[in-house]
């Protein structure tokens, strides 16, 4: 039992050991795999920009050659157009430099030449911002948009190249339109100039749409073919649309009209920021990276876009995982094993101590626990265990003896405690008779019965009378200790009227008492108020509280009796005003034998110390409880409860 115990312990740890190992495994090899990934997805995109960068200063390159040309300054400062040497000399440069159009304009914004088909001219193009710039002798580049009409007038054919259906792509916004008709353009615009003088803009620049070339050469310098990463594609988007990409459907065709996700979307086109991770391309999931395109005015008109397939790292990790999966079950398997070992070599000890400890618990003494096998740890604690159980049963003897000793010092204290209880019964009772004739004869004398009674001798029975009461109440207070003692406290249960029966008697007997120390003693408590109980209990229960209320009380103080139904209980209160119980006393108030020694007292007031006890003992016969509240300074409240009648 204790070895599979202690196998099935050992395993449950190995196991749990080795999930949360692998868990955090698992996570630190996805999260380093695709963090790196997408780490390389944005250098990716940093050189796509580079690649499209490249290209924009490789078409000023060619504007500025064509327009330092004094051929071209000649003819812009003679205005002499139609000029067929000039156009000639720059159609072959457009040619040349792979350009789909190339257009000189007068100081005017007017087009004074184009070098394609249909070579049309005459129109005004002050109005694009870039040919407004060069205008004023700034040479720029830009990413921008031609609509249908103005690709038609710088060269044949470019309009049916930028002509795009629109595809219903998933994870798309829903299309606003179902064509696309504008062009991206790649331009550039460089001042014609002879001095410091503008004689001409000379502008020229590619199309983007379905320019199959360029993202193919940026795919081919960004992406280096690797065995894992391969496949990467690259995507320039007018708006959420594809106009030029690598990415193919799954007929092979490029995927041009298809459209961006809708949450890149939103990111890029409408917030202007750049998207970082997975999303959705086309059909599948790719890491990726998208930035906004912007025009010459800050516009964001488009996205450029770089991206590798998930499927390639989520197969590389979930190679990874695999492998080391395999090993942590090889390594699980190999620790159950010396486990196993390990627990058999621990239990055997164990099993022989549990044995002797068995013996121990059913009485009897075990031989010395021995195991020829154990480690020096157990070695140890089973000669420990060998001592302990010889001094245990050496105490044993011991405390048999000790124990037959006080069992027979128990047997005689009970006949002492008895044969004491007997006599303070006996004692008590006995007094009485001669204590009431006593009683009775000082109040006859007293009232002058017997005759004339001098200044100096009713003094004397003042004194005589306090000092009988003091024996009447402590009589009273050693036969219900003896009743207490014997288990013979039982109440006797009726109804009893708690003011009519009670409370007058008892109030009209102190308040003699009350008078002499200048107290006023409130009751509270109405005629309708009955409880269930013993008649003379309950008297004993109001006299101890009513005589501790005025032998505590504050002189010239007031004491008072409150009650309230609480639940099938009635609640009683017994106040007096005073300094208060200290806290530290509270707890022994209600002891055998406790007296109270109350904070403003000037004198010490004597009594038994079981009035308190009694009380208590008597509250709980009923089954209600009583406890006390003091206040610094204010005074004390007695709280009891009994039965209410019904």
């Amino acid at each position: 039992m204790i070895r599979t115990k202690l196998f099935a312990g050992l395993a449950i740890l190995a196991i749990g050991i080795e999930i949360l190992c692998a868990l955090f495994a698992m996570h630190i090899i996805q999260n380093r795999v695709i963090k790196e990934a997408q780490t390389r997805v944005r250098m990716d995109l940093v050189s796509a920009w580079s690649e499209h960068n490249a290209k924009l200063a490789e078409i000023e390159t060619i504007l500025k050659l064509a327009a330092g040309k004094r051929s071209v300054r000649e003819a812009c400062r003679a205005d002499t157009w139609p000029n067929q040497d000039v156009q000639n000399r720059l159609e072959v440069i457009r040619l040349v430099s792979g350009l789909d159009f190339l257009t000189l304009v007068n100081p005017d914004g007017r087009v004074m030449m184009r070098t394609a088909p249909p070579y049309s001219h005459g129109d005004f193009r002050q109005a694009n911002t870039a040919v407004r710039l060069g205008l004023e002798g700034e040479t720029t580049t830009c990413t921008t948009l031609f609509s249908r009409q103005e690709l038609e007038r710088e060269a044949s054919g470019l309009e049916e190249e930028a002509f795009l259906e629109l595809e219903d792509t998933p994870r798309a916004r829903q299309a606003a339109k179902s064509v696309e008709t504008r062009g991206m353009v790649m331009l550039g615009v460089v001042p014609v100039k002879d001095g410091g003088e503008v004689l001409g803009v000379l502008y020229g620049g590619i199309l983007l749409n379905r320019n199959h070339e360029l993202v193919d050469k940026i795919s081919s310098t960004v992406f280096e073919q690797k065995e894992l990463g391969s496949g990467g594609t690259v995507t320039v988007f007018i708006q959420d649309s594809r106009i030029a990409t690598t990415v193919r459907l799954n007929n092979g065709n490029r995927a041009l009209g298809t459209r961006a996700s809708k949450e890149v979307a939103d990111r890029v086109l409408d917030n202007g920021l750049r998207w970082e991770g997975r999303a959705f391309v086309v059909s599948e999931w790719y890491l990726t990276a998208y930035d906004p395109v912007r025009n010459g005015e800050g516009e964001v008109i488009g996205m450029l876009y770089v991206g590798i397939p998930e499927s390639p790292f989520t197969g590389l990790i979930r190679s990874t995982i695999y492998r080391y999966v395999l090993l942590s079950i090889i390594s699980l398997v190999v620790a159950l094993v010396i486990a196993f070992f390990l627990a058999g070599r621990i239990a055997r000890p164990l099993h022989c101590l549990a044995e002797a400890v068995k013996l121990m618990h059913l009485g009897e003494r075990p031989n010395p626990v021995q195991c020829a096998h154990a480690s020096k740890e157990t070695r140890a604690l089973m000669e420990s265990f060998n001592v302990m159980a010889k001094t245990l049963s050496e105490r044993e003897a011991k405390l048999l003896e000790t124990n037959k000793a006080i069992e027979e010092a128990n047997s005689s204290l009970k006949v002492v405690n008895h044969s004491y209880m007997e006599t303070v019964s006996f004692i008590s009772h006995e007094l009485k008779s001669p204590l009431a004739t006593i009683m009775n004869y000082v109040y006859l004398i007293s009232q002058e019965k017997f005759g004339p009674v001098t200044e100096k001798q009713g003094h004397s029975l003042k004194h005589i009378d306090h000092n009988v009461k003091r024996i009447v109440e402590m009589v009273r207070h050693y036969l219900n200790l003896s009743r207490i003692e014997k288990g013979e406290l039982e109440p006797v249960f009726s109804k009893v009227a708690v003011l009519d029966d009670v409370l007058e008697p008892l109030l009209e007997a102190y308040s003699v008492e009350a008078g002499d120390r200048g107290m006023c003693l409130v009751n509270n408590i109405k005629e309708e108020c009955f409880i269930r109980a013993d008649l003379n209990m309950t008297r004993e229960i109001f006299e101890n509280l009513i005589s501790n209320a005025l032998k505590y009380g504050r002189q010239d103080g007031i004491a008072s009796i409150a009650a309230q139904p609480q639940d099938d209980f009635l609640e009683f209160k017994v106040f007096n005003e005073g300094g208060g119980i200290p806290e530290e006393r509270l707890a022994d108030l209600f002891k055998k034998f406790s007296r109270l020694d109350m904070e403003g007292q000037t004198r010490r007031q004597k009594g038994t110390g079981l009035g308190l006890f009694i009380t208590k003992n008597i509250v709980e016969a009923h089954g209600g409880e009583i406890g006390v509240e003091s206040r610094q300074g204010r005074g004390v409240t007695f709280v009891f409860t009994l039965p209410r009648a019904c």
